[in-house]
């Protein structure tokens, strides 16, 4: 491999430059990493506030789906006496009564 001066001294130009500003520049990167880390802090936090979110729709709907199961027990469970025999409701026994 040939040695190139042109780029050595261009690499070891910015060596300096950076070295030497690297005091002067230190505030401004330290700034910057704070910037970020508050901006990751409320990127977290927006999510973390949606996660919780979902969570209470999940809930709603778990809610919901058992609502709706024990429905038909309900309906079932008032329909009969427990033997197997069915109950008329006070709508039908009106209405059988007057009949008679």
């Amino acid at each position: 491999m040939k040695f190139h001066t042109p780029s050595f001294i261009l690499g070891f130009g910015s060596a300096v430059v950076v070295m030497g500003t690297a005091r002067r520049l230190k505030p401004a990167v330290v700034e910057i990493g704070a910037l970020g880390l508050h901006l990751a802090r409320l990127g977290r936090a927006v999510v973390e506030r949606q996660r919780e979110h979902a969570e209470d729709l999940w809930a709603e709907v778990e809610e919901r789906a058992r609502h709706l199961r024990e429905v038909p027990r309900r309906r079932r469970a008032g329909a009969t006496t427990g033997n197997g025999k069915h109950v008329p409701s006070a709508a039908n026994a009106q209405a059988g009564s007057s009949a008679h």
